[in-house]
């Protein structure tokens, strides 16, 4: 067998996948023979891990050589430990083979050798589970005490890693943090905030505890403050521990609840210490002092601070949005929209940086900024951004910004109307809204929009807009589909208003019929609307025209749908012809205009999911809303396992159960059709709420508890108050590795308003072990083809018995 340099030289210079493939199977099976040799010296063990290591970087399966790994490190050489313990945090997840790791761990923590001890922190750290937590929390207490920092740091590292494997540990640890943080080496102390975190998410019942170390983090952060300018970090005081203490500063005060007698007082004493802070890198031109600028102002927000100083964190960030950086200029817009309920004025002062951020390169910056513009909309700027919106609208491509401009637009529009003349100046701009995005707005938009005409007492008004309608119509515009319905809707709804003016009767039948032979070029539901909308027009216009020759033409295009392939159309055209032959005091009684509808407010949109706004935190000490809005893959890591249901299962899936990560832990414990699903809309049951909003509800109904097992059933519902349905509904469900989840399939993805579907969801693992579930809804509104994505964490159910 070659050499590792050989093997992999020999892999790039295959020609084809067929040659690469055909060297990785004779390698693998030359490897496979060695291990089989009960002579094999450590030396030929480790070149053949190290083969292996390189296999499992370019994806090849390497389970075969879990147990070599632990073979290798029973030596006493350091190499072969390096190499041994490098392999075991790729290779094994397997708990059965994890514990084999135990006695080697344990044996190596205890060496004389540093190295040796710090390869082995870093193993534990990386792939403990509860069994090896619980097992090796002795060692990590003793080398915790240790006097070199380089074990010390890396202890308490570890510390860390085992309270979030087994939360009682943090009992063990916290005595602890009072002389580390009495340590002044900034290894030993970012290791320490670690801990300090991982002990306040896991564990409740010793926050209060952890509270009364903020005099000394304080203390910690106004002596890196105060110190001298550092080279290593270009003339900037260490800015990885400037952020890890203003993090754990912000997670131990942002806590509501905490019970501490000197709370004011470290209030004070921070609101002076950020302010300096503020100060001191207010002119800093390098991403680290953005770094701990964006982390001070993080914490101005998450704790009750002074207005002064919220007003100062806005300054800050307004800053950031004139450098060249653009991932400054993101984090300043996105940091704006979080904390602009706190000091709406202040943001307000920096209108024109925001609207500047419109005309980005970037989209992701002119996403930020736009959604942070129609947060900043009042009485006073309404008119002033409308018209800025409306010129970046002409500039804009993005289809999905487009939809989400053109809805925010009329919801903004709507909100600001109250007074007559904002109400008089809405009406008008809505024809260059649809003039620039008519093919942008869905039956909601364009009700809303003829809602708002109706809504108007002054024909005068009403008179101008339809005749401005008809005259950007005819300039040649039949490609916006909502500037056609809406202009055939008042065309018929008020042409007695114009009949007297230069556009006669003759027009409208033009109009009608240009309108009619643009049809074909929109999809199915927009033609059939189209058509629709220009049958009860004509029906309409049949007792408002007085040319005989004209109404003759409005009956033969009502009647040149009888034949239509939609059923709908047909039916419609029948009915109508039959009101037309009807006499003219019939037919005025049934088609007078129609009483102005109530318009519906709505809550802004949004680009980007905000389930969680974070009030009193930014960002909020719990490791679960510091993760919510993000993708339920990307964010589960190594603690988690997933399962999915609903449109968004993949083909291998097809309608069973299955765990989605069972190549990575292993084989799945999921049986198919195991669960049974139920669905019924008849009596809801009582379920604990694990979230709520304006669309949709989840609760999680408790079954059987006992033996390690848990049986629980899910329920979602449509709650929303506009009537509107949900469609597309998917749910995804992840739990503790430590633990096994099995999710039923979700047989109803669409609900109407008041329906409800259940899944059945089975959790397995260790007696006494929490249940955390996290829990993703993706769901579109009436088809909208935006997907909506809420995710949070639901932890109120009893433990494991």
């Amino acid at each position: 067998m070659g050499s590792l340099t050989t093997f992999i030289k020999a892999i790039r210079n295959s020609k084809t996948i067929a040659n690469e493939r055909a060297i990785i199977r004779k390698e693998s099976a030359k490897i496979r023979s060695s291990f089989r040799d009960i002579n094999l010296d450590n030396d030929k063990r480790r070149k053949n891990i190290e083969k292996l290591i390189y296999l499992y970087i370019i994806g090849e399966s390497t389970y075969f050589g879990q147990v070599e790994c632990l073979k290798l490190l029973a030596s006493n050489e350091y190499i072969d430990k390096k190499v041994g313990y490098l392999a075991t945090m790729l290779f094994i997840n397997d708990n059965e083979i994890l514990t084999l790791l135990t006695n080697s761990l344990d044996i190596d923590l205890k060496s004389s050798d540093h190295l040796i001890v710090g390869l082995a922190l870093c193993t534990l750290g990386n792939v403990a589970n509860y069994e090896l937590a619980n097992d090796l929390y002795p060692n990590i207490e003793n080398l915790i005490n240790s006097n070199k920092l380089y074990i010390k740091k890396k202890a308490v590292v570890v510390a860390s890693a085992l309270v979030e494997k087994d939360s009682n540990l943090g009992e063990i640890f916290l005595p602890y943090l009072n002389d580390l943080l009495n340590n002044k080496n900034h290894s030993v102390l970012l290791s320490s905030c670690a801990l300090i975190e991982s002990i306040y998410n896991n564990n409740e019942i010793l926050r209060n505890d952890l509270i009364k170390l903020i005099p000394k983090i304080l203390s910690h952060l106004k002596l890196l403050c105060n110190s001298g300018y550092s080279s290593e970090f270009k003339g900037i005081p260490d800015p990885f521990l400037f952020v890890s203490l203003l993090r754990t500063i912000r997670i131990l005060m942002s806590n509501e609840g905490i019970n501490d007698r000197n709370i004011d007082k470290n209030i004070e004493n921070l609101n002076d210490l950020l302010t300096q802070i503020c100060a001191k890198f207010e002119n800093c031109k390098l991403n680290s002092g953005y770094a701990i600028l964006y982390e001070t102002v993080k914490t101005i927000f998450a704790i009750k601070l002074d207005s002064s100083i919220k007003v100062l964190g806005i300054n800050i960030l307004s800053k950031f949005l004139i450098q060249k950086d653009n991932n400054v200029r993101y984090v300043a817009l996105e940091t704006l929209l979080q904390v602009i309920d706190y000091e709406p004025l202040a943001v307000q002062r920096h209108r024109s940086l925001i609207v500047g951020c419109l005309y980005d390169g970037d989209i992701s910056i002119r996403r930020r900024s736009l959604e942070l513009i129609f947060n900043i909309i009042n009485e006073q700027n309404f008119k002033l951004l409308i018209n800025e919106l409306i010129k970046y609208l002409k500039t804009e491509n993005d289809e999905e910004i487009k939809i989400y401009l053109t809805k925010q637009l009329l919801i903004s529009i709507n909100k600001f109307n109250k007074n007559t003349n904002n109400f008089n100046w809405s009406l008008k701009i809505l024809i260059p809204i649809l003039n620039l995005s008519g093919n942008y707005c869905n039956e909601n938009i364009l009700s809303t929009i003829i809602a708002m005409i109706m809504q108007s007492k002054e024909d005068q008004l009403i008179k101008d807009i339809l005749k401005e309608l008809i005259k950007t119509l005819k300039e040649g515009l039949y490609d916006q589909f909502g500037l056609m319905i809406v202009t055939v809707w008042c065309l018929g709804e008020y042409f007695d208003l114009i009949s007297n003016e230069s556009l006669i009767e003759d027009n409208s039948i033009n109009i009608i019929n240009s309108v009619l032979s643009v049809s074909n070029y929109f999809n199915e539901n927009e033609k059939n609307q189209l058509k629709i909308y220009t049958l009860m027009t004509c029906l309409k216009l049949s007792v408002k025209f007085q040319n005989s020759k004209n109404i003759e033409k409005l009956r033969q295009i009502i009647k040149s749908f009888n034949n239509d392939i939609s059923l709908d159309i047909q039916i419609r055209s029948i009915e109508y012809l039959k009101i037309f032959g009807e006499k003219m005091s019939i037919k005025k009684g049934l088609l007078e205009r129609m009483p102005a509808p109530i318009i519906k407010t709505q809550d802004n949109l949004s680009l980007m999911d905000r389930t969680v706004k974070e009030s009193s935190s930014v960002s909020n000490a719990s490791a679960s809303t510091s993760n919510k809005g993000n993708i339920i893959e990307d964010l589960l890591g190594d603690d988690f396992k997933t399962n999915s249901s609903g449109k968004e299962t993949k083909k291998e899936i097809k309608d069973t159960t299955i765990d989605l990560l069972s190549d990575i832990f292993g084989s799945s414990s999921i049986k198919p059709n195991e669960v049974k699903t139920t669905n019924t809309n008849i009596v809801e049951p009582l379920s604990i709420e694990g979230f709520k909003d304006e669309n949709i509800k989840f609760g999680i109904i408790e079954g059987e508890i006992g033996e390690g097992k848990c049986e629980l059933q899910a329920i979602v519902k449509n709650i929303n108050s506009n009537n509107y349905e949900i469609n597309n509904l998917s749910v995804s469900c992840a739990v503790p590795k430590s633990q096994k989840l099995q999710l039923s399939s979700i047989n109803k993805t669409n609900l109407n308003n008041g329906e409800f579907t259940l899944l059945n969801i089975q959790i397995t693992g260790n007696k006494g072990s929490k249940i955390k579930i996290r829990v993703k809804l993706s769901y579109e509104i009436n088809n909208n083809g935006i997907k909506i994505d809420k995710q949070f964490d639901f932890s109120k159910i009893t433990k494991l018995l």
